[in-house]
């Protein structure tokens, strides 16, 4: 944990991850994020790949998501990574609404030619933003698991970013009052948040 730097100071264990080299090959998934469909295939894909998460919405968003992503571990690697961190602090002081440093920041200041390594780079549908699903749907013609009939591409996995995570106290209320203050229709949001709830009441995720 880095002290003084709210809710992200609390996410750099994650770097640990690259230097577990008795693994040959990880898959990383943030824990609020809800898997709909099987997602071994990226196992086959290479080391650091992920998602522009939310680039179709905000096509300046063109940095690595550390939400989901591929990891091939190696010895050391975790030191040489953080040895970057005098790098990110000046990385993210010249990004607009950063709202501190994470291991997201640190892992784009190691990894800074991400953003041009197209083989890198999943599709959306990896790494979908709760928030942003409604839009992909109807916009961008994505489609839920359990939409057999419609052809676009596939949403695997929904990440719940941002304040509001659906195990929290009082987050459906908190959730409604958000959807109904902003006025806007977001059918498939409240279906995935409603599917995260249920897991939570039948005991499929673990809320402690």
């Amino acid at each position: 944990m880095i002290e003084g730097n709210g809710h992200w100071g609390h996410t750099f264990d994650k770097v640990h991850l690259f230097g577990l080299h008795e693994f040959s090959k990880l898959v990383y998934v943030d824990s609020d994020m809800i898997v709909l469909a099987n997602m071994d295939e990226l196992f086959d894909k290479p080391h650091m790949s992920a998602v522009a998460a939310g680039r179709l919405v905000h096509p300046h968003w063109v940095r690595l998501n550390a939400g989901l992503m591929v990891i091939e571990p190696a010895h050391g690697l975790s030191d040489r990574i953080f040895s970057k961190l005098p790098q990110a602090i000046t990385d993210v002081a010249g990004l607009v609404d950063q709202s501190g440093l994470g291991d997201q920041d640190l892992l784009n200041a190691y990894y800074p030619g991400w953003t041009t390594s197209t083989d890198l780079e999943l599709d959306q549908g990896y790494n979908m933003f709760a928030c942003y699903l409604d839009l992909h749907i109807e916009k961008y013609g994505y489609r839920l698991p359990d939409q057999p009939r419609a052809c676009g591409p596939l949403v695997k996995i929904v990440h719940f970013v941002g304040p509001r995570k659906p195990w929290m106290q009082g987050a459906s209320l908190r959730h409604y009052a958000r959807v109904l203050k902003e006025g806007k229709a977001v059918k498939w949001e409240n279906r995935m948040f409603s599917l995260y709830k249920k897991l939570i009441r039948d005991g499929a995720v673990a809320t402690a």
